[in-house]
């Protein structure tokens, strides 16, 4: 014996709730979405950059000798030398020379700590130095000679941060940088420093038409 057909009402009735209830969390999203400032919405939009590593033999300085020392057994991938990147020189020695006056001798060593790091910023457009939390009052002058140079010169300026570092398992005349160009394959220390003067950096011709037409 057959029984007889259970009534469909209630589930009926359920699925119209459902689907009622859904419109309004839709309706209710897009309310919100709406009220949102613009400049958010394209905030959440935006890509954001990712950056390469570097690791940057500081044999160009001549403030400190003790960072001339090349050490050839630390090899890695991705390496860089400083002293074969001549505009991070002209830019460190531009922006030293405005401290300079003519009442006394200029003396033997004209540059600092923080004229080179203002350099790697401004040439190089490092955006993340790994470095000992001591240094942070070292890169905020950085900093601020880059943005001074580059606004005088009309020159393009991102200012950099620190990611503390303890420097482990690395010697002391390399520096870990991090920028946003990007380089796929590894060419060797002297290659890599090659094309990134060439290729990534501020050209030295545009540094000194924006110096001289100041």
């Amino acid at each position: 014996m057959n029984r007889p057909a259970k009534p469909r009402r209630f589930f009926v009735a359920t699925n119209a709730s459902y689907r009622k209830a859904l419109q309004m969390n839709r309706q209710l999203l897009e309310n919100k979405m709406s009220a949102l400032p613009l400049n958010q919405l394209r905030q959440s939009e935006s890509p954001v950059a990712q950056l390469q590593r570097w690791y940057m033999i500081v044999d160009g300085n001549q403030h400190r000798s003790d960072l001339c020392q090349l050490q050839p057994q630390f090899q890695t991938a991705f390496m860089l030398s400083e002293a074969l990147i001549s505009q991070l020189r002209l830019i460190a020695m531009l922006i030293a020379a405005q401290r300079l006056g003519f009442e006394q001798p200029t003396p033997d060593i004209i540059s600092d700590e923080a004229d080179w790091f203002a350099a790697r910023i401004l040439v190089m457009g490092v955006r993340i130095f790994h470095l000992d939390i001591t240094l942070i009052p070292m890169l905020k002058t950085a900093n601020s000679r880059a943005r001074s140079f580059a606004q005088k010169h009309n020159l393009p300026f991102t200012p950099a941060q620190m990611r503390m570092s303890l420097h482990a398992g690395r010697p002391e005349q390399m520096l870990i940088i991090e920028t946003e160009t990007q380089c796929e394959e590894d060419l060797g220390l002297v290659e890599n420093s090659l094309y990134f003067a060439h290729n990534l950096c501020l050209k030295e011709h545009t540094i000194m038409a924006a110096c001289l037409t100041q």
